[in-house]
């Protein structure tokens, strides 16, 4: 690799400035300007130079030009998308929808845990897509946890642990369209891999995909135990004992409470008929840009949602669905037309951080991932010095290490899959396929999850209200105690393949369950101790 041990310089600086300086856009512009720098080899022209195509190409500037450019879009899709649900955000606060369902579900659900389990199941239940199910049930759960006093870095942790660790395992979500394009595209069902069918692969790798399915039980142990340690120990003693819901902090979202004065007429309905239209949008958007036979295509509904453009349905659904709203408010007189421009322009300003964010966090993962080649050259590096049967814990730490260091699951896929699927091939150890492809998926998944330069992160503290540092803050413990048990548990894995005793998930599992079980209680009961001088710090 031409950079080498230089590539790894712009990640670990933008990452390292983002935890000790608090300061999210400096920190990732930084590492945009260093990665340009050593790109160019110094030359500091060549290098602002870069910065700006870097840019120009993230925003997808040039699709103005043609509407059959800007249809072909991505990125600009999804950032419009953002806009638009913020937009709708607005709507269903003035509406009154937000505040009457708040009223409801309080009335409902009497516990923290069980506002915390709920919150668990609206995650599950929303898996086609992370990106609407950060922001959708952000916006759906906050009065119930505010209400319960749970902390908005805890509603984070929920939301983002239910996001990508959901879609990666659902049989059908806009991940799992680019899973398997990256199987059939490395040669799965092909040759060596004939027997081996892309989606059944996928299929029977989610029960060794242990980081995604621990991470789901580690939130319901936290939801009705309350085992929490770390730094989320003391959002919650604040939030629980002090109504603190921030740990000192601000809201992201003050814009939508200071300048929103929901209506006193709004109903429950007021809240879930925009959700469910948007919900409905995007089911039958993802199926037409893929072509669905019964929408004017000629794919079945597997190969349609295997082929769809999900950015492009996100953009369509959202721009629809705040089409309805305002039909829908105006016709049920709950919003004066009047004030619709200002509900358009809070909507905007809301999303405004997430998107300034992720255009930084493009940028930087732009110039890791396709001018410096950070993955590959960790990837590599790996691949050279390990044997067959370690590789899935191997892959597993490699994963880790690109999505955090990127920002991207997808990526990651990307640089990773076609590593593993060669491995395989050249070694014939095909009874390792399950857990080499489980293990580029997980390790992703946590990379991505902990990394304050991905998107799905910036997601989640924004749907939930949550400073974006404080997030990855109080998340990083969990995940990585969960990462960690994981990587034992791939180990243990190629060892009983390396003499012979078989590669099983199920066996995999019935490991890392209660060994994760412990830690959490051992860690839990550890930070116990300190409780007396968290709460004698907030009353001082």
């Amino acid at each position: 690799m031409e950079f080498g041990y230089w590539s790894l310089i712009p990640p670990v600086l933008a990452i390292g400035l983002a935890l000790i300086t608090k300061k999210v856009y400096i920190s990732l512009f930084a590492g945009i300007a260093v990665g340009a720098l050593i790109f160019t080899h110094g030359d500091i022209i060549s290098a602002i130079g870069k910065i700006v195509t870097i840019f120009w190409d993230n925003l997808e500037l040039k699709n103005f030009s043609s509407w059959e450019n800007f249809n072909n879009s991505w990125n600009l899709f999804i950032l419009f998308f953002l806009i638009f649900l913020g937009i709708l955000v607005a709507l269903v606060n003035r509406a009154g929808g937000a505040l009457a369902y708040g009223n409801w579900v309080i009335k409902k659900i009497k516990t923290r845990e069980g506002a915390s389990f709920a919150t668990f199941i609206l995650g599950v239940l929303i898996f086609l897509d992370d990106y609407f199910n950060c922001l959708t049930v952000g916006t759906v759960m906050k009065p119930l946890t505010d209400k319960h006093r749970i902390s908005r870095a805890k509603l984070a942790y929920i939301i983002d642990s239910t996001a990508a660790p959901v879609c990666i395992i659902a049989p059908v979500s806009s991940w799992v369209a680019n899973v398997i394009s990256q199987l059939t595209q490395s040669g799965v069902g092909k040759d060596t891999l004939a027997a081996f069918n892309p989606y059944n692969v996928f299929l029977t790798s989610v029960v060794f995909n242990s980081y995604a399915l621990l991470t789901m039980f580690m939130v319901v142990l936290m939801a009705f135990k309350s085992y929490d340690f770390g730094v989320m120990r003391e959002h919650e003693i604040r939030a629980k004992k002090f109504g603190d819901l921030y740990n000192g902090g601000k809201e992201v979202s003050k814009i939508v409470d200071k300048e929103i004065t929901p209506s006193k007429n709004g109903k429950v309905i007021d809240l879930l008929i925009p959700i469910l239209f948007l919900i409905v949008m995007l089911i039958g958007f993802m199926l037409y840009t893929g072509g669905y036979k019964l929408l004017g295509g000629e794919n079945s509904m597997f190969d349609a949602f295997q082929n769809m453009n999900s950015a492009k349905a996100l953009f369509y659904s959202g721009l629809i669905s705040v089409i309805f709203a305002v039909v829908y408010f105006a016709a049920r007189k709950l919003i004066p037309l009047g004030e619709y421009p200002k509900l358009f322009w809070a909507g905007f300003r809301l999303m405004l951080p997430a998107n300034c964010i992720l255009i930084l966090a493009w940028g930087i993962g732009s110039i890791i991932k396709n001018d410096l080649q950070t993955g590959q050259f960790i990837g590599t590096l790996a691949a050279q010095n390990f044997p067959i049967e370690l590789m899935p814990a191997i892959l597993f730490l490699i994963a880790c290490l690109v999505a955090y260091s990127t920002g991207t699951s997808w990526g990651t896929f990307a640089i990773l899959i076609p590593m593993a699927i060669p491995m395989v091939v050249s070694t014939g150890r095909t009874d390792l396929l399950m857990a080499m492809i489980s293990a580029v998926l997980g390790g992703a998944v946590y990379g991505d999850h902990v990394s304050p330069i991905s998107d799905t992160t910036i997601m989640s503290s924004t749907g939930a209200g949550c400073n974006h540092l404080d997030h990855v803050n109080t998340q990083m413990p969990y995940a990585t105690l969960v990462a960690g048990v994981c990587f034992v548990g791939y180990i243990i894995m190629g060892f009983t393949a390396r003499y012979g005793l078989g590669v099983s998930g199920t066996l995999n599992l019935l490991f890392c369950v209660p060994v994760l079980y412990i830690l959490v209680r051992v860690l839990s009961k550890k930070a116990s101790q300190k409780d007396d001088s968290i709460e004698d710090k907030q009353k001082a």
